[in-house]
């Protein structure tokens, strides 16, 4: 056998692979992409200007992505991955009580949500109305945290804790509030800080829990 294999990811450029540089060049997109997002908007966001935030070429950012659009879809599903993993993580925690668990996850999307508003914008108001195409992927993100909600209402009702009851439409709604309450305090029109504000998104599912427990007599 003669030569010696070569490492994985081809040749190397200052100890880091070619795959390696490959990935940096991706994130550093991202992050550039996201920033820029934030200060200006999606309507503000050029592939020449994300490139030249995150040091890279117009040749590269093609290997990555194929459009602007396709970078926006990128961020989008970063952050969607990020929430499923969060809250997944909250309702699979423990064996506490199932009430305190589900809100718990409630409370874990919400704080992730508003712990960077860059990040808050790009998913609650820069991706809507986009395309056809990226509407369908925020609906379906939005389905899937619908199901999450009414799946752990179903659960409740089985301990007894909320009324037997189909939960999907009170899931609608409870999203479709928080994601209107977010925006709002994007606004910056709330007067409120992101620990102010995750307090008075719980104090809205605490109290149509409690409302709801009240009205069918289900046990506390």
């Amino acid at each position: 056998m003669t030569g010696s294999a070569r490492p994985q990811g081809g040749r190397r450029y200052r100890g880091r692979s070619t795959d390696e540089l490959r990935a940096e060049r991706r994130q550093r997109l991202l992050d550039a992409a996201l920033a820029r997002i934030g200060r200006r908007g999606y309507a503000g966001l050029t592939i020449e200007r994300v490139c030249s935030d995150a040091r890279v070429s117009t040749r590269h950012f093609y290997e990555h992505f194929g459009s602007r659009e396709a970078l926006l879809q990128a961020l989008f599903e970063r952050f969607t991955d990020d929430t499923r993993r969060i809250v997944g993580e909250a309702l699979s925690s423990g064996d506490g009580d199932p009430m305190e668990r589900a809100l718990g996850a409630v409370a874990a999307f919400v704080r992730f949500a508003l712990a960077d508003p860059a990040r808050a914008r790009l998913a609650f108001i820069e991706t809507v109305g986009v395309s056809p195409d990226m509407e369908r992927r925020r609906r379906d993100a939005i389905g899937h945290f619908v199901s999450l909600i009414a799946g752990a209402a179903e659960q409740l009702a089985e301990r007894g804790v909320l009324p037997r009851r189909q939960f999907h439409l009170a899931a609608v709604a409870l999203v479709g509030a928080t994601n209107e309450l977010i925006v709002e305090w994007l606004s910056g029109d709330t007067g409120l800080s992101a620990s102010q504000m995750e307090r008075a998104i719980m104090d809205l599912f605490r109290t149509l829990i409690m409302g709801a427990r009240a009205r069918s007599g289900a046990a506390p």
